[in-house]
């Protein structure tokens, strides 16, 4: 066990270089949240949802382990990622935990602690900061899972606590813990569980209870217990997951040079080629039911399946591996279960196909891994690498264009803008970004119609309003000007910017009483800015 969790930490000590990206911006740098608040408040608050919207998500473990980070190490990149490489190593350590008490095996457990730590898609999970959802989920899914194993062989509260605290950590880090109950009633009602039904009952209906009580946090901080749509009618949907399962089946089990994200949308009506790798696995507790242990191997089997089918058809939302960081104890468990059948009780078999498979995590570790580590390194790597394997996914161009106006590249980070308002006309921060670009160059008329698309699609977007202001303001309409500028101020009184402009417009007006006390009120929110104290200094006859 400590030899696979100092291989996990060792592989993913690259990472302490890199940076924060994407959601990390919004989960850490933006958030205005305590670790204390976590509870109260949606997982994006204070970061904004981005191009999602409404938050679909309620996540509060997540924010209060980034909230205390931030606490202890500020906005330093490399902390963060340490924590989650140690993260990860507590979770090979646990699969390597259940993996003991399940096979007895000390090879298997090496060969499997190994795999868990190595294989190139956890780093969509570990590399990436806001990964850290996948980890904490698959570390309280694991500790559940123990006490269920330890259930099994002992009477007692103590593997029922376990059950209870491990489910808690899942399902308040990550939506995919919610799928637990369905697993543990799996369990309980596979055949060679009468021994264990007494008690299971017992932790199972605490389950439900601590279920019901993550759907009342859920629904108190987000007013909703459902969680993003997608889109899409129920048959196309379950189509899209049924292809996407085999095909995320496929690449967990050849992970080389397989790309990080994809995008398709949820109205297909036609099933792809990697259906029928989904289907093939549906049947395997057909050909596997008189396996040794089968109501292990079974419950291996459903955890795959529960784990990943229904959250299969998101795989067109983000990096693929994160939705394999879970379902992939299922998947390890039962590999070895196929191993053991196949060598049935021949040590020297077991040992042979043990070493072929730490032969193959080293060719991972070296070749693989490294590969997919370096898509997080950079917002730069990262969004460009998006673009080019999935370029229908409109937030990739919208990412990138970030990125390019950051290196100076104005004209690329236009042409990526514009790309993302082609392939979602309803992407209201791109036309503010593209807005903004353009204002700069001078092209208001156009500048102009963004900012009022932005508003027609985010009616309490501020900053759009004060963009609007300025260009109405530039463009000599003075009243227009006043009535975005006081509309800005509304959606967000704070904004020193919005009020030293309106200011200025009253004092280019004559009106210099109202000037006089808005530049007051800028001064008042940022005393800091030169150009807020220079008119304020003026207009009130103080001396600096």
């Amino acid at each position: 066990m400590a030899l696979s969790a100092a291989i996990a930490v060792i592989v993913y000590t690259p990472t302490l270089k890199y940076g924060l990206v994407w959601d990390d911006t919004n989960l850490v740098v933006q958030s205005q949240s305590s670790p204390f608040q976590a509870f109260a408040r949606s997982f994006w608050h204070g970061g904004g949802a981005g191009v999602l919207g409404d938050d679909p998500y309620y996540r509060p473990l997540v924010n209060f382990s980034l909230g205390v980070d931030e606490l202890v190490a500020g906005h330093r990149a490399w902390y963060f990622h340490l924590v989650n490489i140690l993260l990860h190593a507590v979770a090979v350590t646990l699969v390597c935990a259940a993996v003991w008490l399940v096979f007895n095996s000390s090879l298997f457990v090496i060969a499997a602690g190994v795999l868990y730590a190595v294989h190139p898609l956890a780093a969509d999970s570990v590399a990436y900061v806001s990964g850290r959802t996948d980890l904490l989920a698959a570390i309280g899914l694991l500790v559940a899972f123990l006490g269920m194993l330890r259930l099994q062989k002992q009477r007692g509260w103590a593997a029922t606590a376990m059950i209870w605290v491990g489910f808690t950590i899942a399902v308040f880090s990550k939506e995919t813990g919610a799928v637990f109950p369905a697993v543990m009633g799996v369990w309980v009602a596979l055949p060679g569980a009468r021994q264990v039904r007494s008690r299971a009952w017992v932790a199972a209906i605490g389950v439900l209870v601590l279920l019901a009580g993550y759907l009342a946090a859920r629904h108190a901080a987000l007013g909703s217990i459902v969680a993003m749509s997608v889109g899409g009618n129920v048959g196309s949907w379950i189509m899209l997951s049924l292809s996407n399962f085999g095909r995320l089946l496929a690449v967990c089990a050849w992970p080389w040079a397989q790309g990080v994200f994809v995008w398709q949308s949820a109205g297909s009506r036609w099933l792809a080629w990697s259906a029928a790798a989904g289907v093939l696995y549906m049947l395997l507790p057909v050909v596997l039911r008189r396996a040794t242990g089968a109501r292990q191997v079974g419950l291996a089997w459903f955890w795959g399946l529960a784990m990943l089918f229904p959250f299969a058809g998101l795989a067109g939302f983000g990096p693929v591996g994160r939705l394999l960081y879970v379902p992939g104890i299922g998947f390890v468990l039962l590999l070895l279960y196929l191993v053991r059948e196949v060598t049935r009780g021949d040590r020297r078999g077991q040992a042979a196909a043990a070493v072929a498979m730490l032969g193959y995590c080293v060719l991972l570790s070296l070749f693989a891994l490294p590969r997919r580590m370096q898509v997080w390194a950079d917002g730069y790597m990262l969004f460009r690498r998006m673009t080019t394997e999935a370029p229908g996914y409109p937030a990739a161009h919208f990412n990138y264009a970030f990125e390019l106006r950051k290196r100076g590249d104005l004209v690329g980070a236009v042409t990526e803008y514009r790309k993302a308002i082609a392939l979602d006309s309803n992407m209201a921060l791109a036309y503010s970004n593209l807005g903004a670009l353009l204002q700069a160059k001078g092209e208001l008329t156009e500048a102009e119609s963004l900012y009022a698309k932005t508003i027609s699609l985010r009616p309490n977007y501020a900053l759009a309003w004060n963009n609007l202001a300025i260009i109405r303001y530039r463009r000599g309409d003075g009243a227009g000007a006043v009535r975005a500028f006081r509309r800005a101020i509304e959606l967000k009184p704070d904004d020193a910017g919005a009020v030293y402009n309106l200011g200025r417009v009253y004092q280019q007006a004559g009106i210099n009483d109202s000037a006089a006390a808005l530049f007051e009120r800028a001064y008042q929110l940022d005393p800091t800015s030169p150009q807020i104290r220079a008119s304020y200094y003026q207009t009130s006859g103080r001396r600096e």
